[in-house]
This record gives structure tokens, sequence and C-alpha cells, in this order.
């Protein structure tokens, strides 16, 4: 198939994506190995999968600049497409932030640089992402069990020897390389050191992970305070340059001012309402349940293809902004200093006459589609008594039934782990 045979391809496909017609796994599919996707003459996306981070590369009179790199991954098929493009030298390279789907594949420009007797590129980032790469290398046993956890890689081994940038900005930077102007616009928004890349020119807005054509990762459970009311901001920030060409950090380019303005009005109003309604309830004095249990996302915006929640979860994004605002405590004075959950689980299960009655109460809440009352008590069940291996196979019954009841991708992922846990405990997998 010819390129312009393939583009009108894609055209069509971007069509069925944005009425909800088409799933993003079939795009993801389309661009899989590596494919670039022409933004102007002198720009285009690349892509490797919706899972990874996409990458933009600009040319210029001096080189070539490239925002983000690609994940370990995905990185060779990043290089590999832009070679395709263009073999110039890489000039500087942006990070938008400093997750490792993103900014990874520095290390192969790097080596490429060196192979080829060239100076390495330059490499430009917020302040806060040497911070985030202190962090990693602090806690890399802890993120290699949370994100083995998250995707379902037991054996998952996060990456060390993050390529630090050479250059760091902190509200705003003006580039001017080979006559082509580059704009850096800091926000917080899933990270605390984000960029967003405008290209005044050619009207074209590199967005991060701001955009992701899902609703807002900012709340995932096992990551650091992620930041939904200045997500919102950023997005009205990049909404007022009126782009007519929007990359996003994961997912498809979007092409037209008014589909741009669209899709970054609707992210933002989706995170002032559950900001809005969290505040006006924290305000009056509510506690994180009566919050959890009160606040829900605007059901149109949710149902917009660029919104659904299948990573993150609405509810979880309430639980960060509670966070944000008021700290850890919930409001519960039981949760202030509370019991061993142990003790208090063997003080219900006597009460109930016995651990087995409590998770065989749960198994029949699980059946009746009450998996979140079921998941109490089946947890208090298996703490009372967690090597018994008729309760933990209720408990792997019950987290299952709370997996197939999530939208997320996060929460069905959490439930996974336990459920995989309890099979293990009750002897039915080794």
């Amino acid at each position: 198939m010819s390129a312009k045979g393939k583009a009108v391809e894609q055209d069509g496909l971007f069509e069925r994506l944005w009425n909800g017609t088409a799933a993003m796994e079939e795009w993801t599919a389309s661009v899989s190995g590596g494919s670039a996707r022409p933004v102007t003459d002198n720009i285009i996306a690349i892509h490797t999968g919706y899972l990874f981070g996409n990458a933009t590369a600009i040319r210029t009179d001096a080189g070539l600049v490239l925002v983000d790199t690609g994940s370990r991954e995905t990185a060779s098929q990043t290089l590999a497409a832009l070679r395709r493009w263009d073999d110039s030298p890489i000039h500087t390279v942006i990070y938008t932030h400093g997750h490792i789907d993103h900014t990874w594949g520095a290390r192969l420009l790097d080596e490429e640089a060196d192979a080829k007797g060239l100076a390495r590129p330059r490499i430009i980032a917020h302040r806060n992402v040497l911070n985030r790469f202190d962090r990693y290398d602090r806690t890399q046993g802890l993120n290699s069990l949370v994100m083995g956890r998250q995707f379902n890689q037991p054996n998952y081994a996060f990456p060390q020897g993050h390529r630090r940038p050479d250059e760091v900005y902190d509200d705003t930077l003006a580039l001017l390389i080979g006559g082509e102007r580059i704009e850096l616009f800091h926000g917080r928004g899933e990270t605390d050191d984000a960029t967003f890349v405008w290209l005044p020119q050619r009207r074209v807005l590199a967005s991060g992970d701001f955009v992701i054509w899902v609703f807002p990762n900012a709340g995932n459970p096992r990551k650091v305070q992620r930041y939904a009311p200045d997500w919102a901001a950023a997005l009205r920030r990049m909404q007022s340059l009126r782009p007519e060409v929007l990359i996003p950090g994961h997912g498809p380019v979007v092409f037209g001012e008014a589909r741009a303005a669209e899709l970054l009005g609707d992210g933002a109003e989706v995170l002032e309402s559950l900001t809005r309604q969290t505040l006006d309830l924290m305000n009056a004095g509510s506690s994180l349940d009566q919050i959890l249990h009160s606040v829900a996302a605007p059901a149109a915006l949710l149902a917009k293809p660029y919104l659904k929640p299948r990573y993150d979860d609405p509810e979880f994004v309430v639980r960060g902004i509670w966070h944000l605002y008021a700290g850890w405590f919930d409001g519960n004075p039981a949760h202030l200093k509370p019991a061993p959950e142990a003790e208090l689980a063997a003080e219900l299960a006597a009460l109930a006459g016995s651990a087995d009655r409590l998770a065989a109460r749960a198994a029949e809440l699980a059946d009746n589609g009450q998996t979140r009352l079921a998941a109490h008590l089946v947890e208090l069940a298996s703490a009372a008594s967690p090597l018994d291996p008729a309760i933990q196979a209720k408990r792997a019954t019950v987290y299952e039934r709370c997996a197939a009841a999530e939208t997320s991708l996060i929460g069905k992922a959490i439930f996974a782990v336990y459920q995989r846990e309890a099979q293990a405990r009750s002897g039915s997998i080794a």
C-alpha cells in the first residue's frame, strides 16, 4: 500500500475511534512495530502502540528535535521509525515528563551518537525530572513490585541508570533551534514534572500525558500524588493556544482546531467537576467515605471515546483530590490509630461465629453483585484465619468477582493480585 493509501486508511480508523465504533486495540495493531504519522512536511509523530508513549520528531536546520524517546520495550522501534524518515543528527531531546515509557530511549540515542562520533543529544526537561530519577533510584524494588502487579508481570524489574537531562527549566522556556521556535510549558497533572510543547509557527501541540485517549490517570492507587485541579488548568492553557494539531502522549494524533479544542475542553471539564464536587463536600465537613459515595463524574463526558475510564477510575481521582487538600486522615476516628487488622478480624469473626461464616457470607454477597461489601468481609475472614484453604478459596472467588466488576485496568490488576495470592494459599495453584 502506498504512503497516501495508508494515510487514508489511518484517517478512516481515526474517524471510527473518534465516534466510538473502533477500539484502541485496533489502532495499536495498526502501528505495532513502529509507525511514523506525518504531521507537517517537517514533523512526524512516532507510535509503537497505545501502552507505550508517543514521540514527536521535528526537522530543523540545526538537526532533529525529538519530544520523548520511547520505552525500554519499544525504544528501538521508535528510533528505527525515526531513521526511516530522517538520518540527521539529533540536536535536542525534550522529555515531557520522567516516566520511563517516555525517557528510556534516550540511552539508545546516546549510543547511536557515540557510535557515529557525534555529540550526544542535549536533553531538556522540567527541574522535577531530576528529583523523580533520584526517587526512582531509591525505590527501585518498590517500583518493580508495583509495575509488575499493575501489568501482570510478576518478575518485572524496574529500570535503573536513568538518563538525566542536561538542562532544566522551571515554568516556561522558549527555544530557537535551526529556525524553529519551540516553547515549553510546565504543568502538574499525572506528574509534578510535566511539560507540554508548543510550536507557535505551526500551531502544533505535543501534550505529553496530559492527553492519553482515556480518562485522566490522576488517581492511580499505587503511585505518588497526582494533581487533578492542576491537570485541568494545564488543559485549559493548551486549549487557549488553539492548536490545529494535537499530538498526545498516548494514542493517535488529533487534526483540526475544533476537535483539539473539544478533547482538551472535555478533559478539563471532567477534572474540574470532580474537583469542585469534592471540595464542596470537604468544605461542608464531609468525610472521605461520604464523598466517595456522593461524587460522580458527568456521565456524558465519561461516554466520550477519549474519556472512558479504562485505565484509571474517577473514584480513585476523588481520593487523590482528598489527599491533595486534606492529607491521609479520612475523617473516621477509628482509622487515626487503628488496631492491627488481624486483631479486629479475630474479634469480628468471634462475634459472627467463625471466620468461615464471614467468608461464606462474603461469597454470597459477591454472587449477588455486592462486591464492595464482599471484599470487606472476605478480607476480615482472611486476616482472622490466613492459612485456612477453604477461606482462601472463597477469597479468590470474591476477588475474581471484584475484578470482573471493574472497568479500569488498575482496579482489575489490583484485585487480580490478591485473587492469585488467595489461590496460592488455597492450594489451587502452585
